[in-house]
């Protein structure tokens, strides 16, 4: 019974983030769509082609790679002091879900991305505070 409640709270949750999440091209700053480009287009083609739990960590690995090259590329809108972290199972349970609200909602944490499967935050003061939901 247990089981199918949790169930049944994924399935609920999924939905809520199908119905809010955007594409690329619906996206407005101009950050987040290179970044929608160049690191999470490629990272999640990637992902599509494995399944398996070895797979599951070398796409968070091809991920990781490619924010930390974007990061690079883009020294004037990065610097030293900024904190950029991928979150995994952000929707996984609902204490992850709980987790993840309570640190986007931290002021220090100016731009966040929710996709389903893991987020990404941003600690950069020099940016006005956004929330992402996307379909990738």
């Amino acid at each position: 019974m247990a089981r199918l409640y949790v169930l049944k709270s994924m399935i609920i949750s999924y939905l809520k983030y199908r119905r809010k999440a955007q594409g690329k091209y619906h996206l407005h700053s101009p950050l987040v769509y290179d970044l929608y480009e160049k690191v999470l287009e490629p990272s999640t083609s990637f992902r599509a082609k494995s399944r398996n739990l070895r797979h599951d960590e070398l796409f968070y690995d091809v991920l990781d790679k490619r924010l930390k090259s974007f990061i690079n590329d883009n020294p004037l809108i990065f610097k030293d002091d900024d904190v950029v972290m991928i979150v995994k199972d952000i929707h996984r349970n609902r204490q992850n879900e709980a987790d993840w609200e309570k640190l986007i909602a931290d002021e220090k944490v100016r731009l966040s991305i929710d996709c389903w499967r893991f987020g990404m935050v941003f600690i950069m003061d020099r940016i006005k505070k956004e929330h992402y939901i996307l379909k990738v």
